[in-house]
């Protein structure tokens, strides 16, 4: 496994197609579609919903910081 090549991003620019590399090396499966979610009618109440091909969810709050890597690369 090749993991040199991650980057870090926060929660809203999470891309398809990547993976999520956790804090303890473990990875998620590939990015399916990422969607915002409002969760009132206050314009900075988001959460950023990210969704797997393994129909998992992951929910984190806007500004989280992640590392991710293309699928491909691993």
């Amino acid at each position: 496994m090749n993991i040199d090549n991650a980057e870090e991003v926060v929660s809203e620019y999470l891309g398809e197609g990547y993976i999520i590399i956790s804090d303890d090396g473990s990875l998620s499966p590939v990015i399916e579609w990422v969607d915002w979610v409002q969760l009132s009618d206050e314009e900075n109440d988001m959460k950023i919903e990210v969704h797997f091909i393994d129909e998992t969810v992951m929910i984190f709050p806007t500004g989280y910081k992640l590392r991710q890597i293309w699928h491909k690369e691993v």
